[in-house]
């Protein structure tokens, strides 16, 4: 009669506990079947999990999945055929842009197609991805060694601009390492009249001029003029420059005429501006007219500079206990207009000791900031609530700048 495995340590307990083992080597053993018999069981469990492929979403998994069983079928077919005579399809190139082609018009290219096996190739066109693509095979069979190609033709559609998206066309062989074959033909579509996206005057003082220079030009016209160039808010001049030497901008854009111009302006304040550029074009006789966006930013045509200067916060005396004297120095300098006579406009709060006078060189002050010893309490900390200094030219609103100024006076108690 067969024993249970239990049964058996049952009969081995009552038989060393028969024989007066120790308590002790009892427990030893017991614990000695327990890990085995947990042992047991997390082995036959490991039997049964299978584990996700590393690295893949759940989402792609169907498609890890797939692409594993086409590598499997493609290995087996592979292993059929390594030893005997098969069709071998072969193509050199399987892709070709036309490049910049004018709405309505067709190309073709040919694609070449050769049998590298020892068995007759079969082709045939199973389909073609849009309209807008055509092919036709030369020949649709091919003895071991020969060649024949596929001409694919494409037609820009006659509305169409910008870049095209790639059109394919679809060959079935009987090549069964090599069953398809997609060649895919692209191209881009010319524009009557191309200007820039934006325009940059860059970054200048309030007291010069910006200059930016642009290209706009045609990829079907032989010839275009530029009649006007203005803006809504701000004064434009321009001028047409000489077309030599050619740009960089021009270069593989097909361009049938061009126009190199140079806009100047100049803004009455300082900080950003943005508007855009009104552009009058004749292309054969008809005037088209165009928005170019513009932006730049004027330079505060007064700067601020010192080690306690921060170029965003200003500056920060910090917390001061009531009857101490802090100062701080800030290099003041007239960039826009060093000839210009400039001062102190106002500052705040009232309280503090404002002073500036001119350096050696033109167009560079030292200003004085005092907090003086028989200042009272003040709290000018906060964004919302914070002091400042404004320097400029009292006769010119415009030329000036201010200094944020942080400042908090208390009363600190002493200790007893």
């Amino acid at each position: 009669m067969a024993i249970s495995p239990w049964g058996l340590f049952r009969f081995n307990h009552r038989f060393f506990y028969l024989h007066g083992m120790n308590q002790f080597t009892k427990r030893l053993l017991i614990f000695a079947a327990l890990v085995v018999g947990f042992a047991s069981m997390a082995a036959a469990l490991s039997q049964m999990v299978t584990y996700k492929p590393w690295g893949v979403p759940d989402s792609k998994r169907d498609t890890y999945d797939k692409l594993l069983a086409a590598q499997e079928e493609n290995r087996k077919l592979r292993q059929e055929y390594a030893d005997k005579p098969r069709p071998q399809a072969s193509t050199v190139v399987s892709s070709h842009d036309f490049g910049w082609m004018n709405p309505g018009e067709s190309r073709e290219f040919q694609f070449p197609i050769r049998n590298l096996g020892a068995v007759e190739l079969t082709l045939q066109v199973r389909d073609v991805s849009d309209e807008r693509i055509s092919a036709t095979l030369a020949r649709e069979a091919l003895a071991p060694g020969e060649e024949t190609f596929c001409v694919v033709s494409l037609t820009a559609g006659a509305e169409a601009e910008g870049t095209l998206p790639t059109s394919t066309a679809t060959i079935v062989t009987n090549d069964p390492l090599k069953q398809s074959i997609v060649l895919g033909v692209g191209g881009k579509i010319t524009s009557e009249l191309v200007v820039p996206e934006k325009i940059s005057f860059g970054r200048h003082d309030i007291t010069e001029a910006a200059t930016a220079e642009f290209w706009i030009y045609s990829q079907r016209s032989e010839q275009i003029q530029l009649h006007d160039v203005s803006s809504d808010h701000y004064q434009i001049q321009w001028v047409e420059l000489p077309p030599d030497p050619p740009a960089a901008e021009l270069q593989g854009k097909s361009a049938t005429a061009a126009i190199r111009v140079a806009a100047t302006i100049q803004p009455k304040d300082y900080g950003k501006y943005t508007d855009s550029l009104k552009l009058t074009v004749g292309m054969d006789g008809i005037k088209k007219h165009v928005e170019v966006a513009f932006d730049g930013r004027v330079r505060p045509p007064i700067a601020f500079y010192g080690p306690e200067v921060d170029r965003r916060s200003g500056v920060d005396f910090g917390t001061i206990n009531r009857g101490t004297k802090k100062e701080i120095f800030v290099v003041v300098r007239s960039r826009g207009d060093s000839s210009r006579r400039i001062e102190v406009l106002d500052y705040e709060p009232k309280d503090l000791e404002v002073e500036m006078q001119p350096q050696s060189t033109e167009g560079t002050y030292r200003l004085r900031l005092c907090v003086p010893a028989d200042c009272p309490k003040l709290q000018f900390n906060m964004d919302s609530h914070r002091g400042y200094v404004s320097i400029g030219d009292p006769d010119a609103e415009a030329y000036s700048n201010w200094l944020p100024i942080y400042v908090q006076v208390v009363d600190v108690e002493k200790k007893k």
